[in-house]
């Protein structure tokens, strides 16, 4: 009893009685806990890896079955204008090239193919290392009949095959109809056909995590298994087959699921290791088949059992020596004083682990020690703050350097970009703030007569916002790889940021195309702020119209084109939210009034890179030892007068003549000059070299004109001849412009139509030549 009542006993029952309930509470509730989420967890894995492997699938039969639609494209542009030899080269490129493809065949009907076909049906295919040929017509067409060949044409569209084994290959066939003609003269004339080996499946399956008892099988479209662990149901069997053979309803019930398309989860039991499984099956979107994945549910019953028992056994483990431990601290009581000298001299000594003793009750010796010990535990609580604050904050450092990295990477960084260019001055500025952001900004010819523009600023910081930067920028250069209107393209761009966006960042974009010729300006705003045009004179013009939501959130927002004017030297602006939103230390910010004003300042300046340079010194002396929070980036481009000429020298010839008329005609066509202005241009042109041409030379022939049109402010038009010396000005006759057109004389009234309509004409002789200009009034000039 006394052993019961003393302070090492009490101790120890209490000690061992509440840690052995808390203990077995753990056990308990852990078992509970794991077995619920390792159930969820082995779930989401089933259902994530048949859609992994699913799309995987997808992707390589979308790749060969890119090959077929190239090679059908390619014959149906031409209208099968290919000899057999060049039919049979395409063949041979198609199958040695992709090693997935097996063989590849043109069929066409009777009557359809060229002259010099020496078959109807001729297919390559691969044996070994080398490609063989057959023609596969036979008599009377009887490829015509084979389903690879009449589904499609009835169809109207390009059909897979059931899969099939051929010579001990798995393989399938990819049907594409062909066709002859165009509108209502469309016809049929035959199909292109690849055989796809489907070898490489099972190693791709069998490469699947599926943990123990677990495996993956693929189906068709009518259930017939096309891989399995067990090798006799390819090809041999069907889901249903299997089902009405072993007497299983839930097997028909799942395969109705499948076939209908429509992802999901059940429990059955496995067919190969006779354990509860869980089946998660994805439809292919390639062939119509199904991607199933089995995980055994009885080996993660007994993973959780295991995991259990061995926490029970390391718990009692735990227990005795919690017990041990315990009979050693109550011997130790009856020494405190000593031992809590000894530990307070080796605290003193800076080691942190030192044991203190354990006392019970309420005297001046527990006080101290209780002292002494929370000094010791809030030591070590400050160390370990400390030291996860110095690691975080290097994390945080690192992070900000690589989404820098990231961030400075993607954005030109060349000025001039062009140089080859004197049309256009663009210039740059990406200034990232102390916490990385996600600006940006591109841009890029979409050919020599047109320029795309672009900025951008994303939202949150660091590497994710970095991340999204370049995601948005490669949609963005994919868009206008095939959309030329921005507010389309915008409007792709929002989609496809959309799919997948499960951190729910967006950004806000503008996007603009220039041509470079007539200085139109077509764009679209994505929550961007509104860009300026900096006009010569100074006046700055604010570009607010065709605004959309920002992209990224609304995945039904339509975005708009509008259009403007960029005139001759003036300046399109743009810039992010960190130049109108920099602040001074009295939290007062830049704005878009003292963005006009700077702007307005360095209208005089020669070039792009002078006026950002300008902008950046004004909102440094603005914000002075301010901080700023986001990044300030800017992009100018600026619209330069560039003179385009023609030359052309020209036989003394009516041929002549018009030979130089047509080239003027494709020049001013394809600088896009306004038909009023090519009508004026072509009648000053037509007039003078007739004239010159009729009555320069007492024997025409052998002799060349030169003309020169400078499409400059202002334009001119200026004729050289070796013929006689002729002033329009004062040599030409007077026009006769009263009495009846047939009664007057004939001469002058070129010339005077041509200064009637504001031109000017100024003549020189020189060097034995003469020489003629014609200058354009200010309303014809460009």
């Amino acid at each position: 009893m006394r052993g019961c009542c003393s302070i090492r006993g009490r101790m120890m029952l209490w000690v061992l009685t509440v840690t052995g309930l808390v203990l077995i509470a753990v056990i308990i509730w852990s078992y509970a806990n794991s077995r619920h989420r390792l159930e969820a967890d082995m779930e989401t894995k089933a259902r994530f890896l048949a859609d992994g492997a699913a799309r995987q699938v997808d992707a390589q039969l979308g790749v060969l079955r890119g090959v077929v639609h190239g090679l059908a494209l390619a014959l149906e542009t031409r209208q099968l204008n290919f000899t057999f030899a060049e039919v049979r080269a395409l063949q041979n490129e198609c199958v040695s090239v992709n090693p997935g493809i097996y063989g590849c065949c043109v069929a066409l009907e009777k009557n359809s193919a060229p002259t010099g076909w020496d078959d109807l049906a001729p297919w390559a295919y691969r044996i070994d290392d080398r490609l063989a040929y057959e023609g596969l017509s036979g008599i009377e067409c009887a490829h015509t009949r084979e389903d690879w060949f009449a589904l499609p044409k009835y169809l109207g569209k390009p059909v897979w095959s059931e899969p099939y084994s051929w010579n001990g290959v798995l393989m399938t066939t990819y049907s594409v109809p062909l066709y002859r003609g165009e509108g209502d003269s469309r016809r049929f004339v035959g199909v292109v056909t690849c055989d796809l080996t489907l070898d490489w499946l099972e190693q791709m399956l069998a490469a699947l995590p599926l943990g123990k008892g677990g495996y993956a099988m693929l189906l068709s479209r009518n259930g017939t298994y096309i891989s399995h662990p067990l090798r006799d149901f390819v090809l041999n069997e069907t889901f249903y087959s299997i089902a009405e053979g072993r007497q299983i309803p839930i097997l028909r019930d799942i395969g109705r699921n499948m076939m209908r398309s429509e992802s999901d989860l059940q429990l059955f039991r496995s067919l190969v290791t006779g354990d509860i499984s869980w089946l998660a099956h994805s439809p292919l979107h390639s062939g119509d088949w199904i991607m199933a994945a089995i995980i055994s549910h009885d080996e993660m019953k007994a993973s959780i059992l295991r995991l259990t028992r061995q926490q029970a056994a390391i718990g009692l483990v735990g227990l005795l020596l919690l017990g041990l431990a315990t009979t050693l601290i109550s011997r130790s009581i009856s020494r405190p004083i000593t031992r809590l000298s000894e530990a307070a001299d080796t605290l003193a000594r800076g080691n942190l682990e030192a044991e203190l003793p354990t006392l019970h009750g309420n005297d001046e010796v527990a006080h101290l020690t209780h002292a002494f010990s929370d000094m010791r535990d809030n030591l070590r609580r400050h160390i370990a703050d400390l030291r996860e604050t110095t690691a975080a904050s290097e994390r945080m450092q690192s992070e900000l350097r690589i989404g820098r990295d990231i961030q400075m990477g993607l954005v030109p960084k060349t000025f001039p970009p062009f140089p080859e260019r004197n049309d256009l001055d663009l210039y740059g500025v990406l200034e990232p703030a102390r916490e990385v952001g996600g600006d940006f900004y591109d841009f890029f010819l979409l050919d020599d007569n047109r320029i795309l523009i672009a900025i951008g600023d994303v939202s949150g910081k660091g590497v994710p916002a970095a991340l999204f930067m370049a995601v948005t920028r490669s949609f963005l250069r994919s868009a206008f790889r095939t959309e030329t209107d921005p507010g389309t393209a915008l409007t792709r761009i929002n989609r496809d940021l959309i799919e997948g966006n499960d951190s729910c960042m967006f950004v806000t974009l503008f996007c603009a195309v220039l041509n470079i010729t007539t200085g139109e300006l077509c764009y679209a705003n994505a929550g961007h702020n509104p860009p300026a045009i900096l006009h010569p004179q100074g006046h700055v013009e604010w570009i607010t119209q065709s605004g959309g939501p920002i992209a990224g959130i609304v995945d039904s927002a339509v975005y708009t084109s509008g259009t403007s004017l960029l005139p001759r030297e003036a300046t399109l602006v743009l810039y992010t939210d960190g130049v109108t939103e920099a602040m001074n230390i009295d939290g007062n910010l830049y704005g878009e009034e003292r963005l006009a004003t700077t702007l307005t300042n360095s209208a005089p300046l020669s070039d792009c890179r002078a006026a950002i340079n300008q902008i950046l010194r004004d909102i440094r002396r603005f914000a002075g030892d301010a901080e700023q929070s986001d990044d300030i980036t800017m992009l100018l481009l600026r619209r330069r007068n560039s003179t385009a000429k023609l030359e052309l020298s020209i036989a003394d010839t009516p041929l002549g003549q018009q030979e130089a008329i047509e080239k003027l005609d494709l020049f001013l066509d394809t600088h896009q000059i306004a038909p009023e202005r090519q009508y004026a241009i072509r009648l000053a042109f037509e007039e003078i070299l007739t004239n010159i041409v009729k009555y320069a030379y007492d024997e025409p022939g052998g002799h060349t004109i030169t003309a020169c049109l400078r499409l400059d402010t202002p334009a001119t038009l200026t004729f050289i001849d070796d013929g006689h010396p002729f002033d329009p000005l004062t040599d030409a006759p007077a026009p006769t412009l009263k009495g009846e057109v047939a009664e007057r004389p004939i001469g002058g009234l070129g010339l005077h139509l041509i200064q009637s309509m504001g031109m000017t004409l100024t003549y020189q002789y020189k060097d034995k030549r003469n020489i003629l200009t014609v200058t354009l009034p200010e309303e014809l000039n460009f």
